[in-house]
């Protein structure tokens, strides 16, 4: 119920983007290389580490095909089922030769935040897009499981109901019994995190532009869509209490 002279209900659920949003995803591209480059030399493959060599592709711009450029680079030809392996390594962090939690961390201030709303008695969720097994594997490093009420990683549904697709917002508030006016989203992609949450009757979104933030320097979308940008989430406390009562 909205508080007594107070024209717009409480926000009841804070839902949260994954990926530059909770934890820092170049953490797991990291990971995820030296998982790979791991795979490679035990399986005699190469004969010493490649993770500089991914992550000098990496940060050059190169994607989709950094395993491809670095063997060869060493002159190893791969053929399509060792690129299929390699990339399954990586997003599973597992191979034959065992498994690996991904070395990655919250941020701060998202450990701070959750555990800050929780205790306010909020309700919080978990909205992330790519591929699943990626995505399963973050959320059990993270231990978010455990700190959110509800969990949803659109990829179990199938690329088309990625973000944009306001499926995911839709299923979220309804799982959890909770009005969509009465919901909000943070997230950091403006070319895809706030058009689901409106279409799904959200409140408009919160963007959260890091310093670092892939998207930090992205036109600021309309008003229908975001009602207040931050720049971490030590910042989202003050800018909720401005968007109810």
């Amino acid at each position: 119920m909205p508080t007594p002279g107070c024209p717009v209900p409480p926000i009841r659920l804070v839902a949260f983007d994954l990926d530059d949003t909770l934890y820092p995803e170049r953490e797991f591209v990291r990971s995820g290389f030296r998982v790979v480059s791991d795979y490679l030399r035990q399986a005699g493959l190469v004969g010493r580490p490649l993770l500089a060599e991914m992550e000098a592709a990496f940060h050059a711009g190169v994607r989709g095909h950094v395993f491809e450029q670095v063997l060869r680079g060493v002159g190893v030809e791969p053929d399509a089922a060792l690129v299929a392996t390699l990339v399954a390594v990586y997003r599973t962090h597992a191979s034959a030769y065992g498994s690996v939690r991904p070395d990655i961390r919250l941020f701060p201030d998202a450990d701070a935040a959750l555990a800050h709303l929780a205790a306010r008695g909020l309700r919080l969720g978990l909205v992330s897009d790519g591929p699943l097994a990626s995505q399963q594997a973050k959320v059990a490093a993270l231990g978010l499981a455990a700190r959110m009420d509800a969990v949803i990683l659109t990829d179990s549904w199938g690329r088309p109901f990625w973000k944009p697709h306001p499926r995911a917002f839709i299923e979220l508030a309804s799982r959890l019994a909770v009005a969509p006016a009465d919901c909000v989203y943070v997230a950091d992609n403006p070319e895809k995190d706030f058009q689901g949450p409106a279409a799904a009757g959200w409140r408009p979104s919160v963007w959260i532009r890091r310093p670092d933030g892939l998207y930090r320097e992205a036109a600021l979308p309309p008003a229908s869509l975001v009602g207040g940008t931050i720049g971490g989430l030590n910042e989202l406390e003050p800018a909720l209490e401005m968007r109810g009562c």
